[in-house]
């Protein structure tokens, strides 16, 4: 099908000739406004002539359209993006499996799948469309951020797999943060596909029911048959095509409860125009309450032109979004109704991914408004601009950048820039980080207005949507490989400028990754040990450090079993001239958990002088902090009672009772004995209701137990529960592999907790780098 005009934004279509059914006509170089497009192609479209990016210029924001390809791992995102290149000449190459031209980073060859996001233009029945194509699973974080520069999102989903959990956290990503979304059930052409059983499977799931605009042609997939044609006068009518009654009384159905106007009129005469069903279809799409459904098969490139059609006709521009939102501020009672789209204040853009290689630092950017020069065009790029985050100014570069995939386009100098362009600036400060917001200081004013309207009203555009992290369920420890290929001491040198900044280059190219140096450690936070795996893949293949990833050091503690009283540390030392003296008698008794280290003097008469009672109490702590008998970790949930001592009116002084304090410590803790103390986490898992179970389950397993639970975002549930820190590496596995990457959980540190089984007390103790200390 052909869908052009549907937007009273749009511009006009070429109609075919009476009769004739409503198809694509690529080649017709009438409905493009470059017409170096199609030139050089032979008859019937054997040959074809590629097309640059560059060479494919708008000069109105109303003919871009932002749209981003998400959905689960594998489900032919990229495959989808490379045939639309294909059909459209951008590229010549047949796409073909392993040859891919837009997962070009080695890490993506080697697993036939996304790690980044990337960027391509794909020009499409005079439309401009800014594609970019995400991936998903552990590079949800890139994913989102991209996502939020878009204006609208394709989510494709596997026929052949049914409803997987990216598929879900897509749509739910879109629907909470204003994607105008359509589905694309790619993989159609594979054996036992059954449509009505997935479409049921995904309204359950998703809240609300795909919509087909197509009826699938031939048992094995030979193509789309679209509901709609054109009858002998060039209007836009149902098509009769065998199959389609059903589907098209489906779709009356389903636009006309998107409208209370609509529905009055169904309701009526029991039926609705063609103009008035794809009214409620953009309607339906902007509140959510539809989800438009097309067919595909990347692997036999069926669907993807019709795919690229439903974009440009049911996906907004930038400037119908901008406009969507403000009304939508205007409907909460929180805007300033006056108020008109910004699209014109000045340069603005969001950082939308950051790509870093061996010539530095590439920020893509989503620009979102531009100013007006003299002649009424758009102006090119500024040559500051102010990052509304951390209020610094920041020099551009002469250099700017289209992208198509790997390649990097230089734009000649003067071009505009419109609304709604991605754009590549290489080399901004360091301080530039993904999701901020760029402008110019004669449009800061106005877009922090609009700012503050759409957070008051709770509208989200690519201006407010927020950074969105993703919890970080994966934590490793970095150690050094040695020279010999033999695994280092597990602590890395803080110091060392080179692993840190690679690290931290990393860290700022894939937002799911921090770091965290802590008591010589580095700590690796990420999504999963995959995730892990290809850190240090990276690490290796970019920089040329090789590192190990072990498990995070676990800050296990002692406290003592019983109290004990009387319990003296004698200091002394006599060689000649001065000598060394100091005597002191503690009680030491356990506290509540939590209490930590107490000291108290009790010391009458003056048999110590006050200033040696700060060296005792110096020494205590410092024995406490040095570790306990049981597995040398420091000793805590303790008070110490400082009740009697000696000193020696020549010998004593601030060493002597230091070493005294530290002698009484030494003395009671072995004395007392000790037992183990273990970190717990309070973690809040978040997943769908019927994982409630397996998540119980899981919490058992590892020696927590759950603390309360609710419901959140109406079909999801929220369950807090306790668990020990060792265990949540082998938490966050079992959690991806029962909802294969749905669920998540947060954590931090709660409380520290005895550990009762002495199998797992032993086990501890004898793996302490402390005991023999």
């Amino acid at each position: 099908m052909r869908w052009i005009n549907i937007s009273t934004l749009a511009v006009a279509a070429i109609s075919p000739a009476p009769g004739q059914a409503f198809v694509p006509t690529l080649r017709n170089k009438a409905v493009h406004s470059n017409s170096n497009l199609y030139m050089a192609i032979a008859k019937n479209g054997a040959e074809k002539a590629q097309v640059k990016s560059s060479d494919f210029q708008v000069v109105d924001p109303l003919m871009i359209r932002n749209v981003a390809l998400v959905g689960h791992s594998h489900s032919g995102k990229s495959a989808l993006a490379e045939w639309m290149l294909y059909d459209e000449n951008v590229i010549t190459k047949r796409p073909r499996p392993g040859e891919s031209v837009l997962d070009f980073d080695p890490a993506e060859s080697a697993r036939h799948s996304s790690v980044f996001s990337h960027f391509v233009r794909v020009p499409h029945a005079g439309r401009l469309i800014e594609l970019t194509d995400t991936p998903w699973g552990d590079f949800q974080s890139d994913s989102n951020a991209a996502l939020n520069g878009s204006d609208g999102a394709v989510i494709v989903a596997s026929a052949s797999d049914g409803l997987q959990s990216g598929t879900l956290t897509a749509f739910k990503y879109c629907r909470n943060n204003g994607i105008k979304c359509i589905l694309a059930l790619n993989k159609m052409d594979r054996p036992f596909v059954d449509v009505a059983s997935l479409l049921n499977e995904f309204e359950a799931a998703l809240g609300v029911k795909p919509i087909p605009l197509q009826v699938a042609r031939g048992s094995n997939f030979e193509g789309v048959d679209s509901l709609f044609t054109f009858d002998s006068n060039g209007n836009l009518v149902r098509n009769e095509v065998d199959g389609a009654e059903q589907a098209w009384l489906e779709l009356e159905e389903a636009v006309a409860m998107t409208d209370d106007d609509l529905l009055t009129q169904y309701l009526d005469s029991s039926s609705l125009s063609t103009e008035q069903v794809l009214q409620g279809l953009r309607i339906g799409i902007k509140k959510h309450k539809l989800l438009p459904l097309v067919y595909t098969s990347a692997e036999k490139n069926l669907g993807v032109v019709e795919l690229l059609d439903n974009i440009v006709a049911l996906l907004p521009d930038p400037v119908e979004a901008r406009e969507d939102a403000l009304n939508a501020a205007c409907e909460n009672e929180q805007g300033k109704c006056g108020m008109k789209p910004g699209l014109e204040a000045g340069f603005a853009a969001r950082v939308i991914h950051t790509s870093i290689d061996s010539f530095g630092s590439l920020s893509i950017l989503r620009v979102i408004s531009n100013g007006i020069n003299k002649e009424g065009k758009f102006k090119s790029i500024p040559s500051s601009a102010i990052n509304l985050r951390t209020g610094d100014g920041i020099k551009i570069g002469l250099t700017t950048f289209l992208l198509q995939g790997k390649d990097r386009v230089p734009m000649q100098s003067g071009v505009q820039i419109l609304p709604g362009n991605v754009i590549a600036l290489p080399k901004l400060p360091d301080s530039v980080q993904t999701n901020d917001i760029l402008t110019v200081p004669e449009a800061v004013s106005e877009e922090e207005a609009e700012i503050v309207i759409e957070a008051a009203s709770h509208v989200l555009t690519p201006l407010i949507r927020g950074t969105n992290d993703m919890p970080l369920m994966y934590c490793a420890s970095v150690s050094l490989r040695d020279t010999d290929g033999k695994k280092g001491k597990g602590k890395v040198n803080t110091g060392d400028d080179k692993l840190i900044s690679a690290l931290e280059a990393i860290s700022r190219e894939d937002l799911a990754v921090k770091l965290e140096q802590s008591a010589g450690n580095v700590l690796l936070h990420c999504m999963s040990s995959d995730h892990a795996n290809l850190v240090a893949e990276r690490v290796k293949d970019r920089y040329g450090i090789d590192i190990d990833l072990d498990a995070p050091p676990i800050q296990y503690k002692e406290t003592i079993r019983k109290p004990v009283t009387a319990i003296e540390g004698r200091h002394k030392k006599q060689s000649g001239g001065s000598g060394q003296f100091g005597v002191c008698v503690i009680n030491m008794e356990p506290l509540e958990e939590g209490a930590g280290v107490e000291f108290e003097s009790r010391i009458k008469g003056g048999v110590i002088n006050k200033p040696f009672i700060a060296s005792v109490e110096k020494g205590v702590r410092e024995q406490l902090q040095t570790g306990g008998p049981l597995a040398g970790y420091p000793v805590t949930d303790v008070k110490v009672s400082l009740i009697d001592g000696k000193m020696h009116s020549v010998d004593s002084n601030d060493f002597a009772f230091t070493a005294a304090g530290k002698l009484a410590v030494k003395n009671a803790l072995s004395k007392s004995g000790t037992c183990l103390l273990q970190p717990m986490e309070k973690v809040t898992f978040i997943a769908s209701k019927n994982l409630q179970g397996d998540i119980t389950g899981i919490v058992s397993r590892n020696d927590g137990y759950v603390t309360g639970s609710d419901t959140v975002d109406g079909d999801d549930v929220m369950v807090e529960a306790c668990l020990p820190s060792c265990s949540i590496p082998e938490v966050s596995n079992l959690l991806r592999a029962k909802s294969g990457g749905s669920s998540t959980f947060f954590s931090s540190f709660s409380h520290y907790q005895a550990v009762s089984d002495e199998v797992v007390v032993k086990s501890i103790v004898e793996q302490s780098p402390h005991r023999h200390e």
